[in-house]
C-alpha cells in the first residue's frame, strides 16, 4: 500500500490537508479528508470522540493515529514524522540488508543485545530493555563521551548512533566494541581464584581512565545514592520477594531432604537457637562459621553494626560513575583503548534527582567483588560444578556454616596491590581506612545484590558463597574501621 494521510476532522477545525499536501507530495505521500459526523448546530463534536483523527496508512507507520481537539495545528509534526520515515525506507533501500553476526549475553538490566553488520560495514549494536532504563542509560552515557569529547579525551562509553522508543520498551543503537576476555585474563587458573601476576597492569588503562573522568566531574555534594547502597539496601534486599524466593528456591525442598543429619544435630543447632525450621531470617542472624573455624557476625549483626556506624563513613563528596564496573563490562575499541558498557545509574528502581552521581569508591567496589569472588562462583554456576565450592562437605540444612569453601577467603598479595590502586584511584583527601571501610562494604553490598538472581547463582552452593563473601566483607570493613578508630582516639 502506498503511504496515504487521512485527516477525518468536525467543521471548524484548522484544515491540515492544504499544509500536508505540499510538504509530502514529494515524498509520494498522498493527504485526504473525509468529514466527521456534523453535530448539530451551535454544538461541538460528538460526545467521546475527538474533534480530528489523522490515520497514516501505508509505510513504516501504518496503523499510526493522532487524536486532538482541532484546535491546534499539528500540521508541521505530522509531516515531519512522516517525511523522517519515507527518508529512513529510502536509505535502507539504498544498502545491503542489515545482517545479525552476534548475539551477546543480556544483562539483568536488558531482554537481548544483538550486534549486526549495518550494511555499510560498520558493526552496530542494539540493546533491548524496559524504555525508562534505556532513555536514562543512553542520556547518560551520552552526556559523559560530549563532556570528554569536549577536552580532548576519548569516549568512556560506546558512541550512541540512535534510540527508539516503542511503548515500554526501548533499544539503543550503539557502535560496537570488541571483548577484552578480562574475566579470563586477570586469572591465572580457570575457576578464577587466583589473579594473573599481570593483573594490576591489565586493569591499569582502566583506572586511569576512570581516575580522570572521576576528577573531571568532581562535585561538592553527598550523593543522594549514599546511604541507601552503604546502609539501606542491606535491609531493602532481605524483604524483596527474590530474595526470599531464591533462598527457598536453593534450600527448602533440599533441606527437607536431610532430616536425619538436621536431627543428629538438633542439640547443637538448638543451643545456637537457630531451631530444626532453619528459614531466611534465622540463616541471616546465625553467625557464619569460616574454614579456619572462626565465628563473625552473620548479616543481621553486621548490618545493625552498619546501621550505627555507616553514617559517619558515607562520602562528603562525589562525581559521576559508572555503577556497575565489573571485569564483563570493562571492553575496548579496535584500536585498544579501553571502554565501558552498562552503567547502572538505578538500583530497585528507586529514582534520584542527581542520577549518574554517586561516590566513586562504590563503583571501585563493584570492581573489587568483580576480582574476588564473583567470577569464581559464576563459573562453577555455569560450568554445573558446584562442587568446585565445597566439595562433598556442604550441607545445605545449614548454609551459615561455610568451613569447607575451597574459595580462598583472604586478600592475597595481588590482591592487596590492586586494592591499593583501587585506593589511590578515588579522587580526594579521605583517609585511606575510611575509603577501604567503604570499598569493602560497596563489595559487600554487591555480592548481596546477586543474591535475588534464583537463574544465574541456580544452586545453594552458589547462594552460600556468596553469601558468605558478603558477610566476610562486612567483618573486614568492621575490622578496619575498629583498628583506625582505635588509632584516632589513642
Amino acid at each position: 500500500m502506498a503511504p496515504s494521510v487521512i485527516v477525518v476532522e468536525s467543521s471548524g477545525c484548522t484544515g491540515l490537508v492544504p499544509a500536508l499536501t505540499e510538504r509530502l507530495e514529494p515524498f509520494g505521500v498522498s493527504v485526504s479528508a473525509l468529514p466527521a459526523d456534523a453535530p448539530p448546530p451551535g454544538a461541538g463534536p460528538p460526545a467521546g470522540r475527538p474533534a480530528r483523527r489523522t490515520f497514516l496508512l501505508g509505510g513504516e507507520l501504518h496503523g499510526w493515529c493522532l487524536e486532538s481537539d482541532g484546535r491546534t495545528d499539528e500540521a508541521e509534526v505530522i509531516a515531519s514524522a512522516v517525511a523522517a520515515a519515507r527518508l529512513r525506507a529510502w536509505a535502507a533501500a539504498t544498502r545491503p540488508t542489515p545482517t545479525v553476526t552476534r548475539f551477546h549475553r543480556p544483562g539483568s538490566d536488558s531482554v537481548g543485545v544483538v550486534q549486526f553488520d549495518a550494511g555499510d560495514g560498520s558493526q552496530l549494536v542494539a540493546k533491548t530493555g524496559e524504555s525508562g532504563m534505556i532513555r536514562s542509560e543512553t542520556g547518560f552515557t551520552s552526556r559523559t563521551n560530549d563532556d570528554l569529547a569536549r577536552i580532548g579525551r576519548d569516549a568512556l562509553f560506546p558512541r550512541l548512533r540512535g534510540v527508539q522508543i516503542q511503548g515500554r520498551q526501548g533499544t539503543s543503537l550503539m557502535e560496537a566494541v570488541e571483548a577484552a576476555d578480562l574475566e579470563k585474563r586477570l586469572f591465572e587458573d580457570e575457576a578464577r581464584t587466583e589473579l594473573a601476576p599481570d593483573a594490576a597492569d591489565i586493569l591499569a588503562p582502566y583506572l586511569d581512565q576512570l581516575a580522570g573522568w572521576y576528577r573531571l566531574t568532581a562535585g561538592e555534594q553527598r550523593p543522594t545514592s549514599a546511604d541507601y547502597l552503604y546502609r539501606e539496601r542491606f535491609d531493602a534486599l532481605r524483604e524483596q520477594p527474590a530474595f526470599r524466593s531464591t533462598f527457598r528456591r536453593c534450600f527448602g525442598d533440599r533441606a527437607r531432604g536431610h532430616e536425619r543429619e538436621r536431627e543428629r544435630d538438633h542439640a547443637r543447632d538448638h543451643e545456637r537457637g537457630l531451631g530444626l525450621g532453619l528459614d531466611l531470617d534465622e540463616h541471616l542472624a546465625a553467625e557464619l562459621t569460616l574454614p579456619d573455624g572462626t565465628r563473625i557476625p552473620g548479616y543481621t549483626a553486621a548490618t545493625a553494626w552498619l546501621h550505627e556506624h555507616a553514617p559517619a563513613l558515607l562520602p562528603r563528596t562525589g562525581s559521576q560513575v559508572h555503577g556497575d564496573i565489573y571485569p564483563t563490562n570493562m571492553l575496548r575499541r579496535s584500536g585498544g583503548g579501553p571502554v565501558f558498557i552498562d552503567p547502572r545509574t538505578v538500583w530497585e528502581q528507586r529514582q534520584r534527582p542527581d542520577i549518574g552521581y554517586g561516590d566513586p569508591v562504590f563503583d571501585l567496589a563493584t570492581l573489587l567483588h568483580g576480582l574476588l569472588p564473583m567470577p569464581a562462583i559464576l563459573h562453577a554456576a555455569r560450568e554445573g560444578k558446584p562442587e568446585a565450592l565445597f566439595g562433598d562437605a556442604f550441607d545445605p540444612a545449614r548454609p551459615h556454616d561455610v568451613s569447607a569453601l575451597r574459595l580462598p577467603l583472604r586478600f592475597s598479595d595481588r590482591l592487596r596491590a590492586i586494592e591499593h590502586r583501587l585506593v589511590r584511584t578515588a579522587p580526594g583527601g579521605e583517609p585511606a581506612p575510611v575509603v577501604r571501610c567503604r570499598l569493602y562494604i560497596g563489595a559487600a553490598c554487591s555480592l548481596a545484590g546477586w543474591l535475588k538472581y534464583e537463574n544465574t547463582l541456580r544452586t545453594p552452593q552458589a547462594w552460600a558463597a556468596t553469601y558468605a563473601y558478603s558477610v566476610w566483607y562486612l567483618w573486614q570493613a568492621r575490622t578496619v574501621h575498629q583498628r583506625y578508630t582505635a588509632k584516632e582516639s589513642s
